[in-house]
């Protein structure tokens, strides 16, 4: 279960000339002048003289109508004159292979051990502790409707207490905008008996606190942080639908991590409850193993064109002998047949069959559940934005990890990842840093590293330096850099001395330390 430590040397700024990048800020604008860009490359007119460094890189003189531009392209293909990375971080580092060893091919737990690990880490969504709804796989056909009113007053009372101090559109909120969307939220329509119904969704949406796609932020400029966002869902995702808003356009629905509304027109109902649960556990199923994959263009599918599937998508694989020959008019060689769920005119799932390429990057069933396959699916993430609460079509740190997790069967809850049981885990707050060290240098590659705030992965141990990789909003560069406060809002790569804006490493705040695997 645990690993040693590293012992490859890091090479910093191997053989660039030009800016020293690998030691630039990560926060740097995309038109810093000292970079070079790809407008001032003609390829037609590049010629190209390669010689070997001692640091396995491969140095590039390129004679170019501007002049000559000198670059480093290491054994990894990234070339360091176009790609910026921290300076304790090298162009190695940024390939999965760099941190995988033999060992690390193992399963960490079975199917077995995934659904119970699964069922004991069943999550309540709840308002407080007396407040709750029952665990997901335990509703049943109806629902108190004092309990829904609890939720729903819960975000009324949850309304600004100073509008003017939250902006739409750059403009200051009124108490008169936040008492619309109570009105629409439908308090007084919910019955005494609710009669739950049973949906999928059929895209990616964020989930809110109040029946509006309104992006309601603390301060005129922000674009970031929706203060009514609650979380995303993602397509082909089981869901419970309790009520609807005002004006019908939002359903008040319940997911395994969170409940809140969403539009009406993303959820597909089911005819009853055991089509509902039939079509959760099929026998074939196809998951989505890339950062993303697009459905493409097609004009006899309106409502799965050009969809996009993020990492961890479910769907049902239909087996060749038993799949139709042609599918929107395409014969169906070379692809594979998934059958989804659509919202049909009354509000009902209608399925179709969808086509999705051998070449994308898809998995038949799950991956196996293994640390190699943690960082070589976390490694896809890199560079994507990061996403408050799963906004923008990105994600933030919780939510990277159970995307990735997903691709194994592994359900993560979408909050307080690091209180789930069962598994291998070790409080570290408050210990010394050598202490501290070791044991997370004998983590598996994938395990999960966490502090107030924020969650990582760990990819490994290089010469005593730990890394991870996250969604991070914000850090400052480890001691001897700049002290300037960074907004990388992006999945990277760095080392546990990152710090936070009070110059604080990271790995001085480290509380829990914890691998998916039985104890």
């Amino acid at each position: 279960m645990f690993k040693g430590n590293k012992t490859i040397t890091v090479i910093l700024a191997a053989s660039v000339t030009v800016s020293a990048l690998c030691a630039c800020n990560i926060g740097s604008s995309a038109g810093d002048p000292s970079l070079p860009t790809t407008e001032s490359l003609d390829t037609s007119m590049t010629t190209s003289e390669m010689s070997e460094t001692t640091s396995e890189t491969t140095e590039i003189t390129q004679t170019t109508p501007d002049g000559t531009y000198e670059t480093a392209i290491d054994s990894t293909g990234i070339d360091t004159g176009f790609v910026r990375t921290m300076n304790d971080v090298t162009p190695e580092m940024m390939t999965a292979d760099f941190w995988i060893d033999e060992d690390d091919n193992k399963l960490l737990m079975t199917d077995e051990e995934i659904a119970a690990f699964n069922y004991e880490n069943r999550v309540h969504v709840k308002v407080n502790d007396d407040i709750y709804f029952p665990y997901f796989d335990e509703f049943e056909d109806t629902l108190d409707g004092d309990l829904l009113r609890a939720f729903l007053k819960s975000n009324a009372d949850s309304t600004p207490k100073d509008p003017s101090k939250y902006y739409l559109y750059g403009s200051p909120t009124t108490r008169a905008y936040w008492n619309n969307l109570i009105d629409l939220s439908n308090i007084d329509g919910v019955p005494d008996e609710i009669t739950v119904r049973y949906g999928f969704t059929t895209k990616r949406m964020t989930l809110r606190m109040y029946p509006t796609e309104d992006r309601v932020f603390n301060n005129s400029y922000d674009q970031l942080f929706d203060y009514i966002l609650y979380s995303e869902c993602m397509p082909y995702m089981p869901c419970y639908v309790l009520h609807e808003s005002s004006d019908g356009q939002y359903y008040y629905v319940v997911f395994d991590s969170y409940a809140a509304w969403v539009r009406a027109d993303a959820v597909a109902l089911c005819s009853d409850k055991e089509d509902w649960l039939n079509r959760q556990n099929p026998a074939h199923w196809l998951t989505v193993t890339a950062r993303e994959i697009r459905l493409g263009d097609d004009p006899y599918s309106y409502f799965t064109s050009d969809l996009v599937l993020p990492m961890g998508t479910k769907m049902e694989l239909i087996p060749a002998d038993e799949a139709p020959s042609i599918v929107s008019e395409r014969t169906t060689y070379g692809d594979y047949v998934v059958k989804v769920p659509t919202r049909g005119s009354d509000g009902y799932v209608v399925d179709e069959y969808v086509l999705i390429p051998v070449s994308d990057d898809v998995t038949v069933g799950y991956l196996p559940y293994t640390p190699a396959n943690i960082v070589r699916q976390a490694m896809k993430l890199q560079g994507d934005r990061y996403g408050w609460g799963g906004d923008l079509r990105a994600n933030d740190c919780t939510g990277i990890t159970r995307e990735i997790y997903r691709c194994f069967g592994v359900l993560m809850p979408r909050v307080g990842q690091s209180n789930v049981t069962g598994i291998y885990k070790e409080d570290v707050a408050g210990i010394d840093l050598d202490t501290k060290l070791a044991i997370i240098s004998a983590l598996e590659p994938g395990s999960l590293i966490s502090f107030p705030g924020h969650m990582t992965i760990y990819l490994g141990t290089v010469d005593g330096v730990p890394y991870v990789i996250s969604a991070v909003g914000t850090f400052v560069e480890p001691a001897g850099g700049s002290t300037e406060v960074l907004h990388p809002r992006s999945v990277v790569i760095s080392s546990l001395y990152v710090r936070k804006a009070d110059l604080t490493p990271w790995l001085n705040t480290v509380t829990t330390v914890l691998t998916v695997t039985p104890v």
